[in-house]
């Protein structure tokens, strides 16, 4: 008697169980790998985003780009202001008929504005980052604040010597508005360190520290576009702008950069630490 070569129906399930169970473990680790990959590129974005700040504050008698309004010869913000220095931009809406084709939806990528965990596009806004703009009680912000120019006004740049601690404060982070019901509910204390003067419901004393979930705001919505707000500040809380906030939004970690220039991941729940603190990096201060 011969035997036939082949596989027996064992032989061939504990080789199917085999490759699930590589499977398994495998997949999850290519997901990181990809998400990883996504906060690279990211991280980049931010890097030259920083470059192009500091290109345009030697030219601009060291002083940091507008935040938004009636500014630099027309309507601009700082994402069009940095534009010249920045070699892979992208696309403005080429079909846009209004007046503002500076404020436009990007039509297809907008380059380095465009974080791959959040796209820019014509249904999340043109922007994937925001502009730590508002001035706080512990000194200026990214903007000297609103000034009234003509009929209009702005936010011009703050100068660089107004900045005390220039690599250790942000200038630009992964933002998004998060204050939907989603987030509100998955974190109760979303309204910790709103302002009173904004009457967000159970927002709670504004130094800090405080008890709201960075890591739980999950849902993102429309791009903050130019400025995010921090604890303590304006438009923070769910009740001011729809809560522009810095977005955990890689692994729970926030891509930044800071007001020297350079890029960096940041703990989301840095966003938690007592306002002047000296691992508070979102407050100009000493």
């Amino acid at each position: 008697m011969h035997r036939k070569n082949g596989f027996t129906l064992i032989e061939l399930l504990v080789v199917i169980a085999i490759i699930a169970i590589l499977a398994a473990i495998l997949f999850p680790v290519f997901a990181q790998a990809r998400e990883k990959a996504r906060a690279i590129s990211c991280l980049s974005n931010m890097k030259q985003i920083g470059t192009a700040t500091m290109m345009y504050a030697q030219d601009y008698d060291e002083s940091y780009p507008c935040g938004w309004g009636s500014l630099d010869n027309g309507q601009s913000m700082w994402r069009n202001t940095i534009q010249p220095y920045i070699q892979k931009y992208g696309n403005t809406n080429p079909s846009a008929t209004d007046a503002t084709p500076w404020y436009d939806a990007p039509n297809g990528s907008n380059g380095v504005y465009s974080c791959p965990d959040h796209p820019a596009s014509p249904s999340a806004g043109p922007s994937s980052y925001g502009y730590n703009a508002f001035p706080s009680s512990t000194g200026s912000g990214m903007t000297s604040g609103w000034v009234s120019i003509g009929t209009g006004g702005g936010f011009p740049g703050a100068p660089m010597a107004g900045i005390h601690q220039p690599a250790n404060y942000v200038a630009f982070a992964d933002a998004s508005t998060v204050g939907n019901a989603q987030n509100m509910a998955a974190d109760p204390n979303f309204n910790d360190g709103s302002p009173s003067w904004t009457s967000c419901p159970g927002s709670s004393p504004e130094s800090g520290p405080y008890n709201f979930k960075p890591k739980a705001w999950t849902v993102e919505g429309w791009s903050v576009d130019w400025d995010f707000g921090v604890p303590g500040g304006e438009d923070w809380g769910s009740c001011r702008n729809g809560g522009r906030r810095p977005m955990s939004r890689h692994s729970s970690k926030i891509n930044a950069t800071f007001a020297d220039g350079h890029a960096k991941s940041v703990d989301g729940d840095s966003l938690k630490l007592t306002i002047g603190s000296p691992g508070d990096f979102w407050h100009n201060h000493d």
